[in-house]
């Protein structure tokens, strides 16, 4: 091999060395773009997901606010299925047994009920609300207030700051709690579902 011949080689090699140099700099260059680029799409993924689903459980309280109104006599009186209209459905809220809440009745001799009222209602294509009532109406003649208090272990709600809730003789108060999902309630339990919860005393 001439001392040309060598000279010709080497400049190749540098100028390939240079080459894939520079080729691994723009590749981690992209894929350090490209990543990037994911973990915002995820983020603004996520963050539409949980407006979907906060917006689930506002619309869901703003159905049982409503329904509250409408059949305050039926739910008050248990005294017959209650109907909701919401989300361009009807249907009727399903009475549930109060035993899931320990009513404190025997030790004060509070006179009162508490009827309890859930229903879930798919809509909008990708929404849930799981909407849940409970009224507590107390007799005029009752000598103390009527106290509910959850089993030992558990709580009123999900995320509800109180103890227990206490409703005086002669009122009628109302907790309504709403879980929006940003999907349909046939779906809520997937890992990938987002849930937002509002609660509301009046």
């Amino acid at each position: 091999m001439t001392l040309r011949n060598l000279h010709n080689n080497t400049k190749a090699g540098i100028a390939l060395l240079m080459t894939m140099m520079v080729l691994s700099v723009v590749l981690a260059v992209t894929l350090a773009i490209v990543e990037l680029s994911l973990k915002q799409l995820a983020l603004s993924v996520d963050s539409r997901d949980s407006e979907i689903a906060f917006h689930a459980a506002n619309a869901g309280l703003e159905c049982a606010r409503y329904t509250r109104r409408a059949a305050s006599t039926t739910i008050e009186k248990s005294s017959g299925a209650v109907s909701m209209k919401c989300f361009g459905t009807t249907g009727n809220m399903t009475r549930v047994a109060a035993a899931a809440i320990n009513v404190a009745t025997t030790s004060n001799g509070a006179i009162g009920d508490i009827y309890r009222y859930r229903r879930s209602v798919s809509w909008g294509g990708n929404r849930c609300s799981e909407i849940e009532l409970i009224t507590m109406v107390v007799s005029t003649t009752s000598p103390s207030n009527l106290i509910m208090t959850p089993l030992s272990g558990e709580s009123l709600f999900p995320g509800y700051a109180s103890a227990q809730k206490s409703c005086a003789p002669g009122g009628v108060c109302t907790i309504a709690s709403v879980a929006g999902y940003n999907s349909l309630c046939s779906g809520t339990t997937s890992d990938s579902v987002l849930k937002r919860q509002v609660l509301l005393e009046f």
